[in-house]
């Protein structure tokens, strides 16, 4: 899930490479996967590993 968000819309990221098209809908389905990460991290269901 990490990786999908940080690999993607590389326009706003300054990438050198084209990225996949930016629309509506993978802009939505990125802040419920975020929304999401930030749950489980904070609640501690997820933890970073050394």
């Amino acid at each position: 899930m990490m990786r999908a968000l940080w690999e993607g819309q590389t326009s706003r990221h300054g990438a050198q490479t084209a990225t996949v098209p930016e629309t509506l809908d993978a802009a939505r389905a990125s802040v419920h996967l975020a929304a999401a990460l930030v749950q489980w991290f904070v609640s501690g269901a997820v933890a970073r590993t050394p």
